[in-house]
C-alpha cells in the first residue's frame, strides 16, 4: 500500500482538515487548529506532501521523523515548531486512522490498550460574547444560566475563558458561579491569550489572583503566562493550591519535556491537532511517569475530540477531554461552526452521555469518513 495524494479541505475556517488517500482505496482522515489557507502552501506548495507520497502509510512512527527531518533540512528551520509541525500533526492523524483501518483495530488497541472505557468531558466556554463582530463580556445572569445548563446537560466540570478578570465584581461572578454548579462540578479559568501580555502581569500578580480562585475551590487556572515561561509557571505552581496547566501552544516534544522534567504544572495540555498523535502519546507517557496530569487542549471538531478520547483512555493520567458548550459560545456563528465540525462532519461522531465521552470500537480514530457534503461547503464565520 503507498500513499498517492494528500487533500486539505477548509477555505477560510480556523480548522483545516486533511485527507490521505492510497492506491488500496483505504483513506484517512486528520485536521488541525490552523486555518486551510495557512495550511495548505506548507502541504501542497512548499512539498510536504511529497515526502510521504509513494510511502507506506501504516508506519506513522517513521513517517513523522521522515517529514519533521527532511522538510527541516529542504527549508531550514521550518520544523522546529508552528505552522509546518501543525501540517504534519494532521498528516500524521490520518495516517494512524489508515493504519487502524487496514488492521482493523482503533488507535487505543494500537497504543496498547484501554486502561478506562470512557473519559470526563468538560463543557468549555468563554465569558466573552461576539456582536457584530465586536467582543463584549457577558453578563451574571448570561453566565449563571449558562452554567445551569451545562450541569443539567450531565457535564461533571466546565471551563470559562476569563482573561485578566480579578476585581471585586469578577469575584462576584465567580463565587456566583460556584454557589450554581455546588460543589462536586470541577470550575476552571483559562487566563491565556491575549491575556498573559498584559503590562505589569507577574507572578506576584497571578498569585494574587490565585488567592481568590483558592475561596471557591478552583480546579485549574490555564496558561497563566507566555506559553515558554517554565520559570513563571513553576513559581505560581509552587505558590498555590490550585492545579496549574498549559502546553496548548507547544508543537515539539523538546518544549513539552522541559515543562514536564521540571514539574513545571500540575497539568499539561497538549494538542493532537498541533502536534499530531505520535508526539502527543509520547507527552502523554512522559507526563505519566512524572506524575502530571493530561488534559489536552481543542475540542474545535470531532477530530480533536476523538483523537484525544483513544489516546487518554491508554493512560493512566488522561483526567478530562475539552468539549465545546454550545449553549454558551461567543455566537450563534461559533454555534454552527462548532456544530458541524463536531457532529456533521465525520460519519460517527464521538459518544457523549452523562458527561463522559465513550470510546468506539470502529478502527483508526473511530470516525469513519468525512462527510463531503457538509466538508466540500465549509463557509468562514461571516459567511454562515
Amino acid at each position: 500500500m503507498k500513499i498517492t495524494e494528500v487533500r486539505i479541505y477548509g477555505n477560510r475556517y480556523p480548522v483545516a482538515f486533511v485527507e490521505v488517500f492510497t492506491d488500496e482505496g483505504i483513506t484517512g482522515i486528520g485536521a488541525t487548529g490552523t486555518q486551510c489557507n495557512l495550511i495548505s502552501p506548507v502541504i501542497s506548495d512548499a512539498g510536504l506532501d511529497r515526502i510521504v507520497i509513494g510511502e507506506n502509510p501504516c508506519e506513522p512512527r517513521r513517517l513523522w521523523t521522515k517529514m519533521f527531518i527532511e522538510w527541516q533540512a529542504l527549508r531550514g528551520r521550518g520544523a522546529e515548531g508552528g505552522l509546518a509541525v501543525n501540517a504534519m500533526a494532521a498528516i500524521d492523524m490520518a495516517l494512524w486512522d489508515i493504519t487502524g483501518k487496514v488492521l482493523d483495530l482503533p488507535l487505543y488497541k494500537m497504543l496498547g490498550g484501554e486502561t478506562k472505557k470512557q473519559v470526563m468531558a468538560y463543557a468549555s466556554s468563554s465569558a466573552f460574547k461576539t456582536v457584530k463582530g465586536e467582543s463584549f463580556l457577558k453578563s451574571l445572569d448570561e453566565i449563571i444560566d449558562e452554567c445551569r445548563k451545562s450541569v443539567d446537560m450531565g457535564f461533571k466540570a466546565i471551563k470559562y475563558g476569563w482573561g485578566n478578570r480579578f476585581g471585586e465584581m469578577d469575584e462576584n461572578i465567580i463565587a456566583s458561579m460556584r454557589e450554581c454548579v455546588g460543589k462536586d462540578v470541577r470550575l476552571m479559568f483559562d487566563f491565556g491569550c491575549p491575556a498573559y501580555w498584559t503590562s505589569g502581569w507577574n507572578v506576584k500578580s497571578a498569585i494574587r489572583a490565585a488567592r481568590i480562585l483558592e475561596k471557591y475551590d478552583v480546579y485549574f487556572l490555564e496558561e497563566p503566562f507566555i506559553p515558554c515561561d517554565t520559570k513563571s509557571h513553576k513559581a505560581l505552581k509552587e505558590n498555590t493550591s490550585i492545579n496549574i496547566a498549559s502546553g496548548e501552544s507547544l508543537t515539539t516534544i523538546y518544549e513539552f519535556m522541559r515543562f514536564i522534567e521540571e514539574s513545571a504544572v500540575d497539568i499539561i495540555q497538549p494538542d493532537a491537532c498541533q502536534i499530531g498523535i505520535t508526539k502527543f502519546f509520547e507527552v502523554a507517557c512522559l507526563a505519566e511517569k512524572a506524575g502530571i496530569l493530561c488534559i489536552p487542549h481543542s475540542p474545535w471538531s470531532a477530530l480533536a475530540v476523538g483523537t484525544h478520547l483513544n489516546i487518554l483512555a491508554t493512560v493512566r493520567n488522561g483526567e478530562m477531554i475539552e468539549y465545546p458548550a454550545f449553549h454558551a459560545l461567543s455566537s450563534e456563528v461559533h454555534n454552527k461552526y462548532y456544530h458541524l465540525t463536531n457532529h456533521r462532519i465525520v460519519q460517527h461522531p464521538p459518544l457523549l452521555k452523562d458527561g463522559f465521552l465513550h470510546l468506539s470500537s470502529l478502527p483508526g480514530l473511530g470516525l469513519g469518513q468525512f462527510d463531503h457534503e457538509i466538508l466540500d461547503n465549509l463557509y468562514s464565520y461571516d459567511e454562515i
